[in-house]
Order: C-alpha cells, then sequence, then structure tokens
C-alpha cells in the first residue's frame, strides 16, 4: 500500500495539472498561482546560506446549477529558511518546513442571500530540525483530517450597509506520527500509572462567527470569533507530585479579531498611486487543565496552569499600488504580547525567578510585486523580526529570537 504523502503528492499533481487543462473545458473554471523565490536568511547571530521559498495554489471550480457547485483546492508551500513554529506549546526552530494540503467545499445557494458550504479536507506538515535529517522523518511531522460547514447570510445592515455573516463549525483530527513521550519509553516511578505516548494527538471541535461589513468611502471592516475545544488523545495531566492522573489534557481556546481598511483618494504623482490602508487587532487565550513538573533535583518544581496564556497583537499595513506602472508596494508592521498566567521565567541556569513568563514581540514585512510579461510578475519580500522574554532558559522551548530575511522571485497566476 502507497504512503499517505505519496497519495497526497500526487493527488497535489493532479489537481495542479487538472487547473491548467481546465480552462478549456466548458463547465469548468481554473484559478491559482505559482511562486518561485531564492534568498538569505540571518537567525540570531549566523547567517544561512542562499536557499528558497515555494508556494502553489491550484482550485478548480464546477457549477453544477445556477444554486450549487463544488470546488476542489489544493496548497503546497516550502520554506527553506529557519523559524520557530509553535507546534507543543511553545516555540521549537526548524531548519525547513514543507506543507501540503488538498480540500473539496461544496456550496448551495437559497434565496435572500443564505448559503450551505460543507467541506473536507487533509493537510500535511513536513519539518527538518537538522539539515541532516530526511525529509519526512520528523519528529513533529503531523497530519490533520478536517470537516465542517459554514452557513452564511448576505443582506444588509441598515439600507445601505452591505453585511455579510456566517456561522461555523470545523473538526480537526491532528496526528503526529513519530512523537513519543520520552517519559512513555522509560518505565520510571514518575511515570505512574501511564503518562501517554502520542502526547500531542489531538482531536479539536471549533465555532466561529464572522461578519463583514462594506462601509461608505472604500472602507471594509470586519470581526471574527472563534473558540476552540482541544482534547488531547493521550497526554495525562500531571499532578503537584509529580506523577500522571488517569485524565487526559483538554484546552479551551479564544480569538477574536476585529478589522478594517480604508482606500484613499488617488495620488496624482507618478502617474497615480492608491494607497489602501489596514488595522487588524487581535486577543486570544489558552486555559488548560495541564500542569507542569520540573523532575530536576536541583528545582523539583510544580507550575499549575503550565500553558494558559493570554495575547494582544497589532497590525498595521499599507499598501500602494502604482497605476500606471501596475506595482504594488506592501508595508506591514505587527506587534505582539504574550502573558502566561502559570509559567515562570527562568535565569540561564534554570533557577526560578519568580515572576510570570512575559514574550514580546515586533516585526517589519516588506512585498512588492511588478508585472513583466502576461501573467508573470517580479516578486520582492523582505521582513525582520524580533522576539524577546523575560527569561533565559531555552532547553525546552526557545523564546528569544530575532531573525530577517529577504527573497526574490517570480509569481505567475492562472
Amino acid at each position: 500500500m502507497k504512503h499517505p504523502r505519496t497519495i497526497l503528492a500526487a493527488s497535489l499533481l493532479v489537481l495542479l495539472a487538472g487547473a491548467a487543462r481546465a480552462q478549456q473545458e466548458p463547465g469548468w473554471k481554473a484559478q491559482g498561482d505559482l511562486d518561485l523565490m531564492l534568498g538569505q536568511y540571518f537567525f540570531n547571530r549566523s547567517a544561512g546560506s542562499v536557499n528558497g521559498y515555494a508556494g502553489a495554489r491550484a482550485q478548480l471550480l464546477r457549477s453544477l446549477s445556477s444554486d450549487s457547485g463544488f470546488y476542489l483546492d489544493a496548497r503546497a508551500a516550502y520554506t527553506g529558511f529557519k523559524q520557530v513554529n509553535e507546534l507543543a506549546g511553545g516555540g521549537t526552530l526548524f531548519q525547513q518546513s514543507l506543507d501540503a494540503s488538498l480540500g473539496a467545499k461544496w456550496v448551495k445557494r437559497w434565496d435572500e442571500g443564505w448559503s450551505l458550504k460543507p467541506r473536507v479536507g487533509v493537510k500535511s506538515g513536513l519539518f527538518r530540525e537538522t539539515k541532516d535529517e530526511k525529509w519526512g522523518k520528523g519528529l513533529y511531522d503531523s497530519w490533520r483530517y478536517e470537516a465542517g460547514v459554514v452557513w452564511e447570510h448576505k443582506t444588509r445592515f441598515g439600507d445601505e450597509i452591505p453585511w455579510t455573516w456566517q456561522l461555523s463549525y470545523d473538526l480537526y483530527y491532528t496526528q503526529y506520527p513519530r512523537f513519543r513521550s520520552l517519559t512513555s519509553q522509560f518505565n520510571t516511578e514518575q511515570t505512574a500509572p501511564n503518562p501517554g505516548s502520542r502526547i500531542l494527538d489531538t482531536v479539536t471541535n471549533q465555532f466561529g462567527y464572522r461578519g463583514e461589513f462594506d462601509l461608505p468611502g472604500f472602507v471594509s471592516a470586519w470581526l471574527y470569533y472563534s473558540i476552540s475545544f482541544v482534547s488531547f488523545t493521550d497526554q495525562k495531566v500531571v499532578q503537584s507530585q509529580g506523577q500522571f492522573l488517569s485524565t487526559n489534557r483538554s484546552d479551551v481556546c479564544q480569538s477574536l479579531n476585529l478589522g478594517g481598511s480604508k482606500r484613499f483618494n488617488d495620488w496624482q504623482a507618478l502617474g497615480r498611486v492608491r494607497p489602501v490602508a489596514a488595522l487588524g487587532f487581535t486577543i486570544s487565550d489558552v486555559i488548560s487543565n495541564q500542569n507542569s513538573f520540573d523532575s530536576d533535583p536541583a528545582r523539583l518544581k510544580y507550575i499549575g496552569a503550565y500553558y494558559d496564556y493570554w495575547e494582544v497583537r497589532l497590525s498595521p499595513s499599507l499598501t500602494t499600488t502604482f497605476l500606471a506602472a501596475q506595482t504594488a508596494l506592501r508595508v506591514g508592521l505587527d506587534f505582539a504580547s504574550r502573558s502566561y498566567t502559570g509559567r515562570l521565567a527562568q535565569n540561564s541556569d534554570g533557577g526560578y525567578k519568580g515572576v510570570k513568563l512575559q514574550q514580546y514581540t515586533e516585526s517589519v514585512s516588506l512585498d512588492a510585486s511588478h508585472p513583466v510579461w502576461r501573467a508573470l510578475d517580479l516578486k520582492l519580500r523582505a521582513a525582520w523580526s524580533n522576539t524577546s522574554a523575560n527569561t533565559a532558559f531555552e532547553q525546552t522551548y526557545q523564546y528569544n529570537y530575532h531573525n530577517y530575511n529577504y527573497f526574490a522571485g517570480v509569481g505567475w497566476k492562472f
């Protein structure tokens, strides 16, 4: 039997090829894009060699009638530079990553702006922690199986403001095939009665609401709220003596995002320039029943509510389009502050400071594109970010780091 990732990769190639051919077939529509870029990254004080980024997306659309149709969607992205991803409750450093997803959605519309959109999908993530690690053998390689439904209504708020709102439900099963807890591999006294083995595998039920408003004066506003109930299928709760209860870990995650954008009048300089400003604000929190027990003989510390935190994020951006040359330039800023309510800051030797851990992130991104031939664009991308915290102990998670990168390449749309 073929490996599931082989099947997923083959499906992606079939869909990409099908999208290219579908443009010639009656009843089918196809759209997508492809980015290929080369550049260099710098992580902390080390410079990486020249590497690349590649991203592809393809979507097939088929109309079944005037009020129904379906979509097939495929995405893939390769990131060839160092990055810190949060996969297990904190920042983990990776050299490279490769993501791929495949999904299908059916759309049914009714009169007066009502529609129903059920979907299914699968997503695969590959991560290399070291350069000599083989693809597909990573500790944090994962699969996520998805199903969901959206109930949508397009209406008006008052008499003049178009308003679209959505209620959504999504079910996720995330699996880490190669991740096993170390405590489950050694039959020590601390592991009694059973620490669990597949401690990162989860089942998530997520509910969401999204509202979008088209306001006068080329202003758009949106609101999105989600709440997720995450059940860990085989991760036991740690108690104050360092032993494991029979209860599994469960988290509740909430997020509220508010945002808006404004298109200003065109500037007449340089053959007319069209500016669009946007601002996003997000507040989120995690509440978990999982704790932590530091078994180092020098510390022997129990910490309750180890994964609980609040986070606020502010994200302004400005996009300018030079209409004569069709050149687009976007500058984005991002400021985030995370406050752990249980986790303690530590000195470099692991000693606890007695204050809660705080983490701050600020970043700047720059994207530019310019058409060079038909649907082919020249693209430039650069980013700088800095993350700092009031802790110096990083044997478990990465809390303090800064990086920047720059890439150049081409993008193709169809």
